[in-house]
């Protein structure tokens, strides 16, 4: 389940550009963005809601043919590799092991080494997969019988769904990890900031925070072991039978859904997906067959959990344990899945069951048997649980049932599916359709309301900072730059050799235009080797650089004169040359021109003649300069587009 290594290199120049070149070209963009995001075909692009901001109107594009993205809510941008380090929130190199593992392509010589050069070389990913192989091991040496024995024999686990989900065991003891982590060379203060450990301050000591307890991972959506989940082996009705990795920005318990990693796949197939509550629920459900299982992490279900179903299904099909509590969570969870625009039906399973102990005695046959003739819209189960409290039995409780049902279709975002359960409701309860349309207008109001002011509490990432406007000279500039790559080293070589010519005024451009010029110099011995640029943006040390490279080779072209002639390979590279040519120009003149015009109106407002006659001067010489300047330019870039 888990990598031998303990430590990977966090330092790009240790694999070599053409091995980064091979595992980008050999991923597909969409397919892996389509594991976070549902995406649509917009063109000849992909079009989806932001990953990273809250919107209603689809904003985040994907390129396959670039095989780039760009984020025009959050203004983020780049290749296959700054995706997966977004969203899995790890360094380059294990965005790097992650897509070449996807794509069936081995780096593991260049990824190995044997001891950190230093005790913060390791990532918080690397130090939890460091923790999870080891509580993953101990499980199986003399250590962890006790919590084999629960696995294996009390809730009758497979070594195959074992080893699948990493579980492991915490033994009873005070200091296993914290040991075992001083041999591996890492940093006290990295396993507190994960919630490995806990800090005694008057003792001045610290503590493992897992012990005596069975080890559940939990993993990201691409795999990654973001926290734990650990139940403990002890009778003793003080200790919470459950404990959580302490939340950071890796483990965020409100956004995950345990199992999702090895779900995802089978909800999209099925187009349904089943959610439980607990962790053993979901893997006895997968050890039976049912691999479409995913649970809510010992939370309710959240919103954001919600909106990550819709990713993948428009379809959850709830069961959760059978009791009083668990039904009153799934009254709240269908209102919070309608909100996303994902239908649940739920099952009731029978008194006293979980899906763990049902699958266990009934067997998977048996088990769908009774999903299939038990399974409830979410109105028949309102209708059923309000029923079973007695709200249907007087006037003023059942106006306020209906009411509630009233609210959960105002949920609904799409109007016809509002109509359509409307009537439904209608049917089944013999209210009059007029008299429910009137009570859903009222709830919409309150819902919208109620939207607006929870939104407004909301912590929002605050938007990126407007930076200084682009003119669209740097953005000819620089698309054409960028674009040019992919025809030859051209380009490259010109603004090379009169890189101390040009400033661009906008900080990231002229980020792009340094690291550029750098790259070309490192290759510029070999003429055949080519810049990737879709592999390349994601080496840009500033964020804001590689959102602005992304935005600019996605957008359409700067002018219609990019379109004028045939989209041939021969062709496009020379268009590339001939805009990059003439903005270069401009970009030289551009400052001459702006210092002529100040010196105009500063002679129109002079009142000092000696003063105005000494400006006067100052402008001819300009003038002169700008009329040099032009033709020399005008002469070497004809020369370069006649040899070119």
């Amino acid at each position: 389940m888990f990598s031998a290594k303990t430590i990977t290199t966090t330092k790009r120049e240790r694999i070599p550009s053409a091995t980064v070149d091979e595992v980008r070209q050999a991923a597909d963009i969409v397919d892996i963005i389509s594991d976070y995001v549902t995406l649509q075909p917009s063109g000849r692009n992909y079009k989806a809601l932001s990953p990273f901001t809250v919107e209603k109107t689809p904003s985040f594009i994907v390129s396959p043919d670039k095989q780039l993205y760009k984020c025009f809510s959050s203004g983020k941008g780049g290749n296959v590799f700054s995706f997966v380090m977004e969203m899995e929130k790890v360094p380059f190199i294990e965005a790097l092991e992650l897509v070449a593992k996807r794509t069936g392509i081995d780096i593991s010589q260049f990824t190995k080494k044997n001891k950190p050069q230093s005790e913060h070389d390791e990532s918080q990913t690397e130090i939890l997969r460091w923790a999870a192989k080891l509580y993953h091991e101990t499980l199986e040496r003399d250590a962890g019988k006790t919590g084999l024995a629960y696995l294996a024999t009390e809730r009758a686990l497979s070594d195959k769904t074992i080893q699948m989900f990493g579980l492991g065991y915490a033994p009873d003891a005070w200091d296993y990890l914290f040991i075992e982590a001083k041999r591996a060379g890492i940093a006290q203060d990295r396993l507190l900031e994960l919630g490995l450990i806990v800090q005694n301050k008057q003792k001045n000591s610290c503590y493992d925070a897992f012990r005596n307890r069975v080890i559940f991972p939990i993993f990201s959506v691409g795999g990654q072991v973001v926290g734990f989940g650990g139940r403990t082996l002890l009778s003793d009705p003080q200790t919470p039978k459950y404990l959580n990795s302490s939340e950071s920005k890796l483990f965020e318990k409100s956004k995950l859904l345990y199992g999702l990693h090895a779900a995802k796949n089978e909800i999209r197939r099925l187009e349904t997906a089943i959610l439980v509550e607990g962790y053993m629920d979901v893997l006895a459900l997968h050890q039976a067959g049912m691999t479409n299982a995913v649970a809510s992490c010992g939370t309710s279900l959240t919103r954001y959990q919600a909106k990550v179903l819709h990713h993948y299904t428009r379809r959850v099909l709830f069961m959760y344990d059978a009791d009083r509590a668990g039904q009153k969570s799934m009254m709240s969870g269908i209102d919070t899945l309608l909100s996303a625009s994902v239908t649940p039906y739920v099952i009731i399973l029978p008194a006293g069951d979980d899906p763990d102990s049902f699958v266990r005695r009934e067997g998977r046959e048996k088990f769908l048997q009774f999903a299939e003739n038990n399974m409830l819209s979410f109105q028949d189960f309102q209708i059923r649980f309000f029923t079973a409290s007695g709200d249907f039995a007087q006037p003023e409780l059942k106006s306020r049932a209906i009411k509630a049902m009233a609210h959960t279709i105002a949920l609904i975002p799409d109007r016809i599916r509002q109509e359509l359960h409307l009537q439904e409701l209608s049917k089944k309860l013999a209210i009059s359709l007029p008299a429910l349309q009137e009570l859903l207008g009222r709830e919409e109001d309150a819902t919208e309301n109620k939207r607006v002011s929870f939104e407004g509490r909301q912590e929002v990432p605050s938007p990126p900072k407007p930076a200084p406007p682009l003119s669209v000279l740097e953005k000819t500039f620089l698309k054409a730059l960028l674009e040019s790559a992919s025809y030859g080293n051209a380009v490259l070589e010109f603004a090379a050799s009169h890189e101390e010519m040009l400033e661009l005024p906008h900080k990231e451009a002229q980020d792009i235009f340094i690291h550029l010029i750098r790259r070309y110099r490192d290759i510029a011995d070999h003429p055949e080797e080519r810049i990737d640029i879709a592999s390349e943006i994601s080496s840009f040390r500033n964020p804001d650089s590689r959102n602005l490279a992304s935005g600019l080779l996605i957008d359409p072209p700067v002018s219609n004169k990019w379109l004028e002639q045939a989209d041939v390979h021969a062709d496009n590279a020379k268009r590339c040359l001939a805009m990059f040519l003439d903005a270069f120009k401009n970009l030289i003149l551009e400052p001459l021109i702006f210092q002529k015009n100040r010196l105009t109106e500063d002679i129109r407002l002079e009142n000092d003649t000696e003063r105005e006659i000494a400006l006067s001067r100052e402008k001819i010489l300009l003038d002169k300069k700008i009329r040099q300047t032009s033709q020399e330019l005008k002469k070497m870039i004809a020369t370069i587009l006649e040899n070119s």
